[in-house]
């Protein structure tokens, strides 16, 4: 027959930690995804806006009641797991009393510690053996077991009601109490076929945490074993592809230096008879070639003067061909400068400040913008070619404007100064404020046209 299995534990932490493991918010190593839809909790029904068994922990102990504050390191909540072992829950299951059986160990524990205390119920179906954890605030009512040594104290203060309703956790796990329970338990099982565990026996439950730390230390035990003989096999298994491997190549290696050796031997033969051949084909060549050289002095004679009378032809077509174009470039330059001072009299200024605007640093949309005489602003720095070095200026600007005294020609003012005004003031200043004075320099023509 199959023992009713019940087993309480004190759930340390926060409500959300206490709900971690229950609800599966992480995956337990020892439980199986694929099974995972298999399990319930849809037993206890949690009061209107709580979701989840940490807030219906929570909820409880905020309606209880309770009078005093609760401790930092004080129990929250007891997980009371109720199972067997599986082959009777494999039974049960099979009966199709798997539900019968876990709504009567949830009736039992809302019986034993109350309805209200009971905040939530999970069945486990992923695990290798199916149980159920029920969850239960240890709130009760009875008076405080400190009370009589209390009572002995000097110093009396204004008490507490006797029976209000208090959080102890230890006041239900009492040796008689869990005695108590494990009698009620096993009553409650017998018409599933389970009886009450062996009085006074020292086998003990390993809790999750022992649990998961002798599986850790076996599986580790396990991969060191599994990768010491892993090494093994691949040690072995490069051992026997070498020695394979150098079997072939011998067998190889024999074969192919037995054709060798008869490969050989056929051209040693065939090498003696070409020489034989060659020898007297070497004669012949001789006493032809004897005839043929004084033709063949004549040809390359001959040769040599076609090659010289045909680079001095190529060289007479080379000459022509290029007088020839050069002719026609310089009479289209001369028709395009002449339609230029007739229809564009302003381009070849225009051309000259546009390599000067380019030269001292902007760039050609700038440029652009300058020869079509529109003002351009600007910042950063331009090169002079005076004083050879750049200027920096915040902000500027640019403007190309027609020379008044002279016909199709243009003057560049920076600010409304002349550029090669600009540069010389800009440097005069920079020499100011480095505490120096310079003398005015030699006043220049312009750009060089």
């Amino acid at each position: 027959m199959s023992y009713a299995v019940l087993h309480i534990m004190k759930a340390s932490g926060s409500c959300n930690a206490i709900a971690r493991h229950i609800e599966r918010s992480t995956q337990p190593d020892n439980a199986h995804p694929e099974l995972r839809h298999l399990n319930r909790d849809d037993f206890i029904r949690y009061p209107d806006g709580v979701s989840g068994l940490g807030e219906a922990i929570q909820y409880r102990l905020d309606h209880a009641g309770l009078t005093r504050k609760i401790g930092k390191n004080q129990v929250l909540a007891l997980n009371v797991l109720l199972t067997s072992d599986g082959e009777a829950l494999r039974r049960l299951a099979d009966e199709g009393r798997l539900d019968e059986w876990a709504q009567a160990s949830i009736g039992w524990a809302k019986k034993t510690f109350g309805v209200d205390n009971v905040v939530g119920a999970h069945l486990h179906m992923d695990e290798q053996t199916p149980h159920l954890h029920v969850t239960v605030v240890p709130i009760v009512t009875t008076e405080r077991k400190r009370k009589a040594k209390e009572s002995q104290a000097k110093k009396h203060y204004r008490t507490k009601p006797k029976n209000g309703a208090r959080l102890s956790a230890d006041d239900i796990m009492t040796r008689e109490n869990l005695t108590r329970f494990q009698d009620t338990y096993a009553g409650e099982m017998e018409r599933f076929g389970l009886e009450r565990g062996i009085r006074g026996s020292e086998a003990r439950h390993v809790d999750q945490h022992e649990y998961y730390r002798q599986c850790q230390i076996e599986k580790k035990g396990l991969e060191q074993e599994v990768a010491k003989l892993s090494t093994e096999k691949k040690k072995l298994s490069r051992e026997k592809t070498a020695l394979e491997s150098g079997n072939r190549k011998l067998e190889v290696d024999n074969r192919y230096l037995e054709g060798k050796r008869e490969l050989y031997k056929e051209t040693n033969e065939r090498l003696k008879t070409d020489c034989e051949t060659l020898t007297r084909t070497k004669r012949e060549l001789i006493e032809t070639n004897n005839t043929l050289v004084p033709e063949v002095t004549q040809l390359v004679e001959a040769h040599d003067r076609l090659v010289s009378a045909n680079t001095k032809l190529s060289a007479e077509v080379e000459s022509l061909e290029l007088r020839k174009m050069r002719s026609a470039v310089d009479t289209d330059l001369a028709q395009y400068k002449a339609e230029i001072e007739r229809y564009c009299p302003d381009v070849p200024d225009l051309i000259v400040w546009g390599r000067y605007c380019t030269h001292i640093g902007f760039p050609d949309q700038m440029t652009q913008r300058i020869l079509a005489q529109q003002s351009v602003g600007f910042s950063g720095k331009l090169f002079s070619p005076e004083h050879n070095q750049k200027f920096s200026t915040e902000h500027s600007e640019a403007k190309l404007e027609r020379d008044l005294d002279k016909a199709h020609r243009f003057i560049l003012k920076i600010d409304g100064v002349i550029v090669f005004q600009w540069f010389r003031d800009m440097a005069r200043k920079l020499l100011e404020k480095m505490g120096f004075r310079q003398p005015e320099p030699k006043q220049r023509g312009g750009i060089r046209r």
